[in-house]
């Protein structure tokens, strides 16, 4: 046994030198390509002035309160689009306070792009930059960008004026020299027959450095002499999420509603679901409930459109975003001028302004938003954002109802104490593998040495089963007997209870690593190494993509896969050795040839089940449960070790005093040995 085991010791260490020397060579062969560094937007054609369909809508019916039709043909004012984007912001975080780059589409007045630049797109990329959102078109080809404004409806029209490209007309990037945020603002008009303003829309972006919100407003000004029925103005929210590859993604619109109680109400739609729909569908609203928010989100990052409160309250029009409906779309990613990036299936979510009264003439009406741009971190919201329902972004799998809020909080924070001591987190968990080993050494001793007890009695067992036999009381009443006069009556489930504790902690470490954006791109070896440099991923020691697959092997029970992981299968190896050589086994063998051939398929089946649930799971929870099972079988190995010195230690001793008293006193007489308890 000893001789196997160092030898299989050594085998799983030699295969892991190989590896690693493997796994530098291809790091110093492969360099990562740097990013663009000049993001573009997307320049869809302009709208044609004369375009019947963009322009003059005709009258249908009278619009309602007294305000007016228009008078004569009204169409939208077009307007030469400035020639360059306007950047706000920088990617390098030493020169730069914002926490991202925003470039806006002077053709749009929308956000062609958002990089983030704390955050890496890929582990071994060079400089932070992450995108966030990018371009994007619909399935007929229409622009699609953040904080996009479309339709215009007018009261007594039967189709709306157009206002999302080519009508814009920049103003002048200023910088407020007491918070040092940056504003610039937007301004389409609609003009009469005598290219006089009737309506002026002004959008006005406000992003300050140190925040992670970007200030928005909209602005209706009434340029006429009389009322104007403003039915309603369609506003594009987030658009163009990135995926967070290679994990699953795990995109989806979210919409926040509080019912009349004040308790959130969330609604959610997958990419998945929305890709299969050949329209933009309307969120279900929970009845008596007004919306908060409404999100674009991913594992680890999300961008929130959340309308701000008038605080005047003499506006006595409805709250904009109450009654109007939410829709999710599905669109495609327009990254042009993106070395790096290709065109991929996203989500954009949109909502309608509308207003009850019409806007008086010479009058206007600004409706306030905040975006949000940036990870899902609950630090972050409970110290800058708390009371506004962010949290409820935080991805929470399945399986993390079995397990305990506070264990998986406790489980972090040790981690996060350890990393502060290591700096290295795939260190701390294998630091934390062994605290939670010390703690469970007690019953994992107790565990084995009732193995060892019952191996030995196995011959006494077996002569009970052999002069009971047909007699299932009698057999049971002296097994019990048996196992009380050894001190293990009571501690029969101590060969389960060791994994049973170790359940929760799993599931716990699972729900701590997979979303956790402080774990992302944390790993064990360097990045150049390629292969377990991000915890929150699978291991990936052997890319597809090296051989010219592009797309995800869907393999059944499994799903798509785009890499060779290797740390499963040593998870496996690491089960099928714990099965192997477990005290338990060599007892149901000893015991019932039938229940060892079941416990043979069993040492089989339970290996291959791991490799399909933990194949794509998180490189940290694999790094754990495969060291824990490692951890496990040299533990094993030494306490067993122990207990036989000992055991043969103290029949020496019996047998020398036996053999010095024999002809005074006769043999020696073994006192009987007290109950095992759980703990000493």
């Amino acid at each position: 046994m000893d001789t196997d085991f160092k030898r299989l010791l050594l085998a799983v260490l030699l295969c892991m030198l190989i590896v690693n020397v493997w796994l530098i060579y291809r790091g110093r062969q492969q360099k990562p390509p740097a990013p663009a560094d000049t993001p573009q937007t997307t320049t869809p054609a302009p709208i044609a002035p004369g375009d019947p369909g963009k322009t003059t809508p005709a009258i249908a019916q009278a619009p309602p309160d007294g305000a007016q039709p228009p008078a004569g043909a009204w169409r939208i004012r077009p307007v030469e689009p400035a020639a360059s984007p306007l950047v706000v912001g920088a990617l390098e975080p030493d020169k730069s306070t914002f926490k991202a780059q925003i470039t806006y589409d002077p053709l749009t007045a929308a956000l062609a792009q958002v990089r983030l630049s704390e955050y890496k797109l890929n582990v071994i990329d060079d400089h932070t930059g992450y995108p966030l959102l990018l371009s994007a078109v619909d399935n007929q080809n229409r622009p699609r960008q953040s904080l996009m404004v479309t339709d215009l409806t007018l009261s007594g029209q039967s189709r709306p004026y157009d206002l999302s490209q080519a009508c814009w007309r920049a103003g002048p990037l200023t910088t407020d020299p007491c918070t040092g945020a940056r504003r610039v603002s937007f301004t389409a008009s609609l003009v009469d027959d005598n290219d006089r303003p009737v309506l002026e829309v002004v959008k006005t972006f406000s992003y300050a450095p140190d925040d992670y919100c970007l200030d928005f407003s909209l602005r209706l000004e009434n340029k006429s002499t009389q009322p104007l029925a403003v039915d309603a103005l369609e506003v594009i929210g987030p658009a163009g999420l990135r995926r967070e590859a290679p994990r699953s993604d795990r995109r989806n619109a979210v919409a926040l509603y509080l019912d009349r109680e004040q308790e959130p109400q969330i609604e959610r739609e997958l990419l998945t679901k929305i890709v299969s729909k050949p329209l933009k569908g309307a969120f279900e609203k929970p009845a008596d409930a007004s919306l908060t928010w409404l999100a674009l989100s991913n594992k680890f990052f999300t961008a929130v459109l959340e309308p701000q409160r008038d605080p005047n309250p003499n506006v006595r029009n409805r709250d904009p975003l109450v009654r109007g409906e939410v829709y999710a779309e599905a669109v495609t990613t327009t990254p042009t001028g993106e070395s790096t990036l290709k065109p991929e299936s996203s989500l954009s979510v949109s909502t309608t302004l509308h207003w009850d009264k019409p806007l008086q003439a010479n009058a206007a009406y600004t409706q306030h938003f905040q975006v949000y741009l940036g990870p899902i971190d609950k630090e972050v919201f409970d110290a800058r954002y708390a009371g506004r329902g962010f949290e409820n972004l935080i991805y929470r799998p399945a399986c993390s109802m079995c397990s305990f809020n506070w264990l998986t909080y406790l489980i972090f924070r040790l981690m996060k104490g350890i990393f502060t001591i290591v700096h290295n987190y795939g260190v701390a968990i294998i630091v934390l593998v062994l605290l939670v080993r010390f703690i469970l050494h007690p019953i994992s001793k107790r565990s084995t040495m009732n193995m060892m007890k019952m191996q030995k009695l196995q011959p006494k067992m077996e002569e009970i089963r052999t002069k009971y036999a047909g007699n299932k009381e009698e057999i049971q009443r002296r097994t019990m007997e048996v196992y009380k006069d050894q001190g293990m009556a009571g501690n029969m489930l101590l060969g389960c209870l060791p994994m049973f504790l170790q359940l929760p902690i799993w599931i716990a470490l699972f729900t701590a690593v997979d979303a956790n954006i402080a774990l992302r791109h944390q790993g064990l070896l360097p990045a150049s190494w390629h292969w377990l440099n991000d915890l929150t991923a699978p291991d990936r020691l052997i890319p597809f993509t090296w051989f010219g697959v592009t797309d995800p092997v869907q393999i059944p029970l499994i799903g798509g896969i785009d890499a060779f992981n290797l740390l499963p299968i040593l998870l496996c190896i690491a089960m099928f050795l714990q099965t192997k050589f477990s005290p338990q086994s060599r007892v149901t063998s000893a015991a019932n040839p039938q229940a060892a051939q079941q416990q043979k398929i069993m040492m089989y089946m339970i290996p291959g089940m791991m490799l399909i649930f933990f194949y794509s799971a998180p490189s940290g929870l694999n790094l754990y449960i495969m060291a824990s099972t490692f951890g496990g079988l040299i533990e094993q190995h030494f306490t067993r070790k122990h207990i036989k010195q000992e055991q043969e230690k103290a029949d020496a001793g019996t047998v020398e005093a036996t053999t010095k008293l024999s002809s005074r006193i006769g043999p020696k007489k073994r006192k009987p040995k007290p109950p095992v308890r759980f703990f000493k």
